[in-house]
């Protein structure tokens, strides 16, 4: 019950394992002022579960292939950055086409059977550091997350609505996100 299923397992209790393959590659090289670094995951991740009708399926964390990119240009002032972040989308387990809710209860297909939509960010940030008076120093700066303002659907989950329908909740990540510091220390 703690594996964050919200299909036909969210309130069955079941003791199950789990196997998980994967890799990380990383690399990195380094310009005077900027800095880039490219990283690549690749995960198999599937349950076992033998008191389950079905006895092997995706996990929830099936995430099979993950690409992040960085940049970062810093001089004595002046630090910017930039991030892209891509993955598969997580597996998730929609509702039956042909027969959606039997005995107001919905009627899933196969375990972790889909996926959502591919995930992807974009995120810019800048810091400016100065010093306003003897012994005081201060930065200023300003990111925005999820610049593109993409809709990543995280979570969904599904309820019956009494007239033989699943209707679907689904749980976004945050759109566009500005964020601004100010930070003085003396």
């Amino acid at each position: 019950q703690s594996q964050g299923f919200q299909n036909q397992y969210e309130f069955t209790k079941a003791q199950g394992s789990y196997t998980a393959t994967g890799m990380d590659v990383l690399v990195r090289k380094q310009f005077k002022d900027i800095n880039t670094w490219l990283s690549y995951s690749y995960l198999d991740a599937e349950y076992n579960f033998t008191e389950l009708p079905e006895r092997v399926f995706p996990s929830n964390y099936d995430i099979t292939h993950t690409l992040t990119f960085g940049l970062t240009y810093q001089n004595d002032h002046l630090r910017l950055a930039a991030g892209w972040n891509w993955r598969t989308g997580k597996p998730t387990t929609q509702p039956d086409e042909a027969t959606p809710v039997v005995n107001n209860t919905v009627n899933f297909q196969a375990s972790n059977s889909d996926r959502f939509q591919d995930y992807m960010r974009v995120d810019l940030s800048a810091l400016y550091a100065f010093t306003p008076g003897s012994g005081t120093k201060a930065q200023i700066g300003f990111s925005v997350w999820n610049l593109l303002n993409r809709e990543n659907t995280v979570s969904r989950f599904y309820r019956p609505n009494g007239l033989g329908e699943a209707n679907a909740f689904s749980q976004n990540s945050l759109g566009i996100t500005p964020n601004a510091v100010f930070r003085l220390s003396f």
